[in-house]
């Protein structure tokens, strides 16, 4: 059972890994506001742009599999 569980979380971390290789940048909205000039609305939204590094996406990817290993050897 805990096999299982191995194998589930290794593919979990593989698939954010190769995520992260191959979309390293993530943008969040960070502020909303809006404007009313002379009747008109006017909508002002920043974004927050967190950009991985590419060993952060190549660890998942590695660690992934080798857990994934981990849950499929038998003991």
């Amino acid at each position: 059972m805990a096999s299982r569980g191995l194998t589930i979380t290794g593919a979990l971390f593989l698939l954010f890994g190769v995520a992260a290789l191959i979309h390293p940048r993530i943008e969040m909205p960070a502020h909303k506001s809006e404007l009313e000039i002379n009747s008109q609305k006017v909508i002002l939204e920043t974004r927050r742009i967190v950009t991985l590094p590419w060993f952060f996406g190549g660890f998942l990817a590695v660690s992934g599999a080798a857990v994934i290993l981990l849950g499929v050897r038998k003991p």
